[in-house]
């Protein structure tokens, strides 16, 4: 089940070093279990087009291009926070709020 509070841009503001999340990494959670996934590469913003859905206070991803599934604790933290917890270590995000989002059902 799509937690509505889930959705919408996520921008990376900090994670522990041993998770090695690039600087800038963005998730845009979008309505219907789609994930775009978006990478700064040499100033160009690189889209990765995954799936998920939420069950209780777990995340789970699939990249259906390349085999990688993965599940992580995710948390919903104070001043819209989104905190995902890999066991242990931890990645934090902050709510973008000048980026619109994609239209529902773009392949973008």
């Amino acid at each position: 089940m799509v937690t509505s509070w889930l959705l919408g841009i996520w921008r990376l503001m900090r994670a522990d070093v041993t998770l090695d999340f690039a600087p800038g990494v963005r998730m845009e959670f979008l309505p219907g279990g789609h994930l775009h996934y978006h990478v700064d590469v040499g100033g160009t913003d690189q889209v990765i087009a995954l799936l998920y859905r939420v069950e209780g206070d777990l995340l789970h991803t699939d990249n259906p291009d390349a085999p990688h599934r993965t599940t992580v604790r995710i948390v919903q933290g104070e001043a819209d926070v989104l905190l995902l917890d890999f066991a242990g270590a931890q990645a934090m995000f902050v709510r973008e709020t000048d980026v619109p989002l994609l239209p529902t059902g773009s392949d973008q």
